[in-house]
């Protein structure tokens, strides 16, 4: 469901219309319920779920490669950290997984591992929006970069697209049901909202314990509680 989609249900769900709910107040009751159940989710896989990739093409004795470079623009993501690094140095190797280094562990200077690191043990450390990793490439690898960042979804709105809306495309009608809540809660139909909410917590329910399976993590007990939400 996108945005638009996700109001028009809260709409139909809570009996009103457009008139009575407009895109301002949709949008920060559907952020409100949108970024718990990131968070949810966030705690359940220990922030490994709301990842992106960036591939690029090594460049000769180059170390040092800005974050854009890799498609991976902090400009347009809240980058929470980089996960994990991969790079190979010829078009017929494998990749390799280059481990994370201190800067300031270092006990030569940068440029050292440039040429002298082993190509086998591979590392990389973050400096203000780059990324280094040594040694540097001495050939010129298609797409010879990939890089796993974990980010922090953005907030939604009525014009969003299904793809902007981040969590499991089958529960995006959570967030219409939460916005029902709300409508309902409003118009002092709270016999009703009650009716909603009991509906809303049962299907998160549903929602953590799908991710709980993929994950292979025992599900909370005592999630469908109301004053997680409230």
């Amino acid at each position: 469901m996108d945005g638009a989609a996700i109001k028009t249900r809260a709409l139909r769900i809570s009996h009103t219309n457009a008139t009575n709910y407009q895109d301002a107040d949709a949008t920060e009751d559907m952020n409100y319920v949108y970024q718990r159940l990131v968070n949810k989710i966030v705690a359940i896989t220990k922030g490994d779920y709301f990842w992106d990739t960036g591939t690029a093409d090594t460049v000769i004795w180059r170390s040092e490669y800005e974050a854009k470079q890799l498609g991976i623009d902090p400009d347009d993501l809240d980058i929470k950290r980089v996960n994990k690094v991969f790079i190979k140095y010829s078009d017929t190797a494998d990749y390799t997984q280059a481990r994370y280094q201190n800067p300031w562990a270092l006990e030569k200077h940068p440029s050292y591992y440039s040429e002298n690191q082993s190509i086998s043990d591979p590392f990389f450390y973050i400096q203000d929006e780059s990324i280094f990793i040594y040694p540097a490439a001495t050939e010129v690898v298609t797409d010879g970069w990939q890089i796993y960042v974990i980010h922090s979804p953005a907030d939604i709105s009525v014009s969003s697209t299904e793809d902007d809306i981040e969590i499991t495309k089958d529960y995006h009608y959570l967030i219409s049901m939460w916005m029902a809540v709300e409508i309902l809660r409003n118009q002092k139909n709270f016999n009703e909202a009650n009716d909603v909410q009991a509906d809303f917590d049962r299907e998160v329910q549903e929602m953590i314990a799908f991710i709980k399976q993929r994950y292979n993590q025992p599900v909370p007990k005592d999630f469908s509680k109301k004053n997680n939400y409230r």
